[in-house]
């Protein structure tokens, strides 16, 4: 398969929390777009967290570019520095669910929307979870944790009410691994 060719670059912003450039890319039967954007924010890790009696830890929280309140895995983003998607990963279960667990499973690397994004979700499968403190949110979180069976979150990602594309990829992961 032939890749597209970049013929020039501009960045329009550069922050802590977002990057976007505008490319002129020609694409392989020779068709060009002059405005082409390419969006990046940092990579993330995300969990599907199973406790000791077998049902799985979700969050639920209010995302303002979706003004309503989603039904998410724990997850959260690498600060500045941070390479190992492990360590963010446990840190994040911990900071929003008060969780941890010794068991944990590299699931893979996710691509959130492939065609404007370029960060990658990393998502991990931590079983035998159980409740070590209390949540230590971040000054813009705003969540409560949410404990179910694992087949009553295949439920709700099935009917679509976990609509967000790593944690669906994440739980129905967890419900074939587990056979449920």
């Amino acid at each position: 398969m032939e890749r597209w060719k970049m013929e020039a670059s501009e960045k329009l912003l550069d922050t802590r929390w977002v990057k976007v450039r505008r490319d002129q890319v020609t694409l392989p039967g020779g068709m060009r777009i002059d405005d082409f954007y390419a969006i990046t924010i940092a990579d993330a890790a995300a969990v599907v967290a199973i406790d000791e009696a077998g049902q799985i830890i979700l969050k639920k929280e209010y995302r303002y570019c979706y003004d309503r309140e989603l039904i998410e895995i724990p997850a959260g983003t690498f600060e500045v520095g941070e390479t190992d998607s492990l360590a963010v990963a446990q840190r994040e279960l911990l900071e929003e669910t008060g969780y941890a667990s010794e068991e944990w499973e590299y699931i893979g690397s996710t691509v959130e929307s492939s065609s404007k994004l370029t960060n990658h979700m990393h998502l991990f499968f931590a079983n035998h979870c159980r409740r070590v403190s209390g949540q230590h949110l971040d000054p813009t979180e705003n969540l409560d944790v949410l404990v179910v069976p694992l087949e009553k979150a295949v439920e709700m990602v099935m009917r679509n009410e976990i609509c967000c594309n790593s944690s669906a990829h994440g739980i129905l992961w967890a419900a074939r691994k587990l056979g449920r």
